[in-house]
């Protein structure tokens, strides 16, 4: 059975635009096998029309198996997890939507927002305090690395930034459309 892995970076907000990418992947008959971070791995299959659909969720373990047997109930097979990003697909037509009504989209999104308000106090923490504790001196013979250290951690809190504004810019065109 032919593999193929792909690379490929989808941001916090843009759930939808993989959804049409894996079912696109799927009508050209590479099928969601698994998935990792930045990385998909699809066996090659007769052309298929899959419904993906992804849906964020920040579960217990003793809530895991209840979770997955409502989608399971409800015509969708359960086909990877990314931390709290479930994967899930439907060969059926006539499978009802996994999010049907704009309230719970943005739900949705303020889960993803809090989780990555979280995500961005470690940053903050180290660029404000931990990186202060290091003195410059003239015989600082590890300033080159923590100046790369620095600028990884301050880039890091800039996608995490980037990923918060577009969240909300989203939440804020789905709350006026209610």
């Amino acid at each position: 059975m032919q593999k193929k892995k792909i690379i490929k970076l989808f941001f916090a907000w843009q759930d939808e635009k993989e959804q049409a990418w894996l079912e696109q992947m799927a009508e050209h008959g590479w099928i969601l096998e698994d998935v990792g971070l930045l990385r998909y791995i699809f066996r090659k299959e007769e052309p298929q029309r899959i419904k993906y659909r992804l849906d964020y969720q920040e579960l217990k373990q003793s809530d895991l198996l209840e979770y997955l047997g409502l989608f399971s109930d409800a015509g969708w097979d359960f086909k990877g997890r990314l931390n709290n990003w479930f994967y899930f697909a439907s060969k059926g037509p006539e499978t009802r939507e996994i999010t049907t009504d704009t309230h719970s989209k943005i739900e949705k999104y303020k889960r993803i927002l809090r989780t990555l308000f979280i995500a961005s106090l470690p940053p903050i923490y180290y660029v404000v305090f931990y990186s202060r504790l290091f003195e410059r001196s003239s015989s600082c013979s590890y300033c080159g690395i923590l100046d790369v250290l620095q600028f990884v951690v301050f880039f890091l809190w800039l996608v995490i930034m980037f990923n918060v504004v577009r969240l909300w810019v989203k939440i804020q065109k789905l709350e006026k459309k209610d």
